[in-house]
């Protein structure tokens, strides 16, 4: 498959959308042209309902091109199981994708911020929705977050194991594979 010419980022927010292109700047120097971020409420309106609304237009949009694209979702997965809110997007989309579309869900438990103090070398406790919002949440939405996605995406590009990483990360490291090679 050749490189993708349009990244679609559709968040509920700054920190997802910072963590996203940032993590793909920096592990497969994806230029800041290349990537479309879908305009999220940014404290205008609910992040979730943004993307829960849109994700079946943004998946036909990058359906009805010939050109390689790549959609990426993501979306806190709150007091739901990964799984479930997986599930849910999944449902959202008419058609389903197939095992081959170049559709990822990134899906971080509560937070980006959980990642973030993971990165950061916290024994993070997913079901802990407040601790890692108050200590990272400012950092999640500037260049101080830098550091910690660069870790990251230097690690996922180099295939370097995570030492126990949080159960949310585990899933999307497995999302991310599905479109890591239009990433090449």
């Amino acid at each position: 498959m050749s490189r993708a010419s349009e990244i679609i980022v559709l968040c509920e927010d700054l920190a997802h959308e910072m963590f996203i292109t940032r993590f793909l700047k920096k592990g497969w120097k994806i230029k800041p042209r290349a990537f479309r971020v879908s305009a999220y409420p940014n404290g205008d309106g609910s992040g979730k309902k943004h993307v829960q609304d849109n994700i079946d237009v943004e998946a036909r949009e990058l359906r009805k091109k010939r050109v390689s694209k790549i959609l990426i979702v993501v979306q806190d997965a709150d007091e739901f199981p990964v799984e479930q809110v997986r599930l849910d997007l999944e449902n959202r989309l008419n058609p389903p994708r197939s095992d081959k579309e170049q559709i990822a869900f990134i899906i971080p438990k509560w937070h980006i911020q959980t990642w973030l103090a993971y990165l950061d070398g916290e024994s993070v406790n997913e079901s802990d929705k407040e601790s890692y919002v108050k200590k990272y949440g400012k950092k999640s939405e500037s260049k101080e977050a830098h550091p910690y996605i660069d870790k990251l995406a230097n690690d996922c590009k180099m295939h370097n194991a995570l030492e126990s990483p949080p159960d949310s990360l585990i899933a999307a490291c497995e999302e991310f594979d599905r479109i890591r090679s239009a990433l090449s």
